[in-house]
């Protein structure tokens, strides 16, 4: 071989940066996408040429828990690939047995008895799981007995969560969350913790009363939009199309609009190593992705709103490979645009104790080597939804001294988002990462002093 014939390929390589670097800049709408799009494409095409040491990899991240690695995995490429990889690795992401039971929600010991009393929300559970057929995928056999039995047992998972935590309240959607986990796990007890974490830590919002906050969710949807689409905003202000189509999105992480299975699990593998709020960025990169679509059809509320609502199907039919690149695509998204960044945007304000701006100060203190109840981690008061405002109790008494922990809870979740939106803005600017270390260290440390202060808690 000659001496050309050897740095060929090195000459190559570098004659493609100087090709990029000579591109025309992109305008900043178009920054952010086709940033994620090269992002989604190098992960994408990597992985598919690395099959065999990803499998290594999540072997070895497994055994070691290596969850860093758990979680940059589920994040790229073709995710945790197999039920056999999730079974074991879901787990450990969704932080399992971190919840300790020995405390009610309200405090005091829990009675065994209690976790036997009926939800009221029963039997819309029951029938919303009659209505439940498994998904389509060669591991499941769509006869009516397997069926039957699949429905038994989410029927019993969704209303296990319910039980234990009966101040959620059911919402229309959530047995399909809960039948994904079922389906992986195969059993009813592991699906039953992985379905509680979910509803707690990452769609509790929903679980309220109402669904108002999954309505400011909605708007944040078109605050994105706004940015990295805003032809597709336009047509959707200008025809005054609300982010309706997408409450099955967010409300299911996607598993009501996809037929396939695998793509389904891809999706979770990835949702539940982000923040609760990454499902909305998974929405807008949907539609950009999209937006040729949209923009193509007629202009016409019903037409607009119907083809919106489809693509969803309409990606699930073109392969698995592009919800790869649209999670990619979101998961720079969430980092350019993160959830407190996008409230003050779009001046769309989720409360305090919203499980969007209290995900930093909660899901981080889980440690499955010290359980803990999730009354000490989020403040329930006299049984209702951390989000049911209630009239300022009387001083004294139990009431009183649960509303002064949710003031401090507030106040040590806006102490962690300080931090984290210090270390973004560092990040952002390029500053050196030594201040946006000490940023981020000094307000968790002022966080930490409010807690022992408080003696909530650590």
């Amino acid at each position: 071989m000659t001496l050309n014939e050897k740095t060929r390929p090195r000459r190559r390589k570098h004659a493609t940066r100087a090709g990029s670097a000579s591109s025309p800049k992109p305008t900043p709408h178009s920054r952010t996408s086709s940033h994620s799009s090269q992002t989604g494409n190098v992960d994408s095409e990597a992985e598919e040429s690395e099959t065999e040491p990803r499998t290594k990899r999540i072997a070895q991240a497994i055994a070691n828990v290596d969850l860093t690695e758990l979680k940059k995995l589920a994040r790229t490429g073709a995710g945790l690939q197999t039920i056999r990889n999730r079974r074991r690795a879901w787990p450990l992401l969704l932080n399992f047995r971190s919840l300790t039971e020995s405390l009610r929600e309200d405090g005091r010991e829990k009675e065994d008895e209690n976790d036997e009393a009926t939800h009221p929300d029963e039997s819309q559970v029951a029938l919303d799981v009659v209505r439940t057929s498994l998904p389509k995928s060669t591991e499941y056999r769509k006869d009516e007995a397997a069926t039957k039995k699949r429905q038994e047992q989410l029927g019993t998972v969704v209303c296990g969560v319910l039980r234990k935590y009966r101040w959620l309240g059911y919402y229309q959607g959530f047995h399909e969350l809960a039948l994904t986990f079922l389906c992986v796990f195969g059993s009813e007890r592991p699906a039953t913790e992985a379905a509680k974490m979910v509803a707690l830590f990452f769609v509790r919002d929903a679980m309220s009363s109402n669904l108002d906050n999954v309505l400011v969710q909605l708007k944040l949807l078109y605050v994105v939009l706004r940015v990295i689409s805003p032809e597709v905003h336009a047509l959707l202000s200008e025809l005054d199309v609300p982010p309706f189509f997408a409450i099955s999105w967010v409300l299911t992480w996607f598993a009501h609009d996809i037929d396939s299975f695998d793509d389904i699990c891809r999706i979770y593998d990835f949702l539940i190593v982000s923040p609760p709020l990454q499902v909305v960025y998974m929405a807008a990169a949907l539609i950009k992705r999209n937006e040729a679509a949209v923009l193509g059809c007629d202009r016409d509320f019903a037409i607009v709103h119907t083809t919106l609502a489809q693509l969803p199907r309409t990606v699930d039919g073109s392969g698995g490979n592009q919800w790869r690149h649209i999670i990619a695509d979101s998961y720079c998204l969430e980092r350019d645009y993160p959830a407190t960044k996008l409230q003050h945007m779009g001046a769309c304000h989720l409360p305090k104790l919203s499980v969007v701006n209290s995900f930093e100060a909660t899901w981080r203190r889980l440690d499955p080597a010290q359980p803990r109840p999730f009354v000490g981690l989020v403040p329930i008061l006299s049984g209702c939804h951390p989000l049911v405002s209630e009239p300022e109790p009387a001083a004294g008494g139990a009431a009183a001294n649960g509303r002064t922990d949710a003031n401090r809870m507030a106040k040590v979740i806006d102490l962690t988002n300080t931090a984290q939106k210090a270390r973004d803005l560092a990040l952002q600017h390029r500053w050196p990462l030594l201040i946006a270390t000490v940023a981020s260290a000094t307000m968790a440390m002022y966080a930490w002093m409010l807690v022992q202060q408080f003696q909530m808690p650590p």
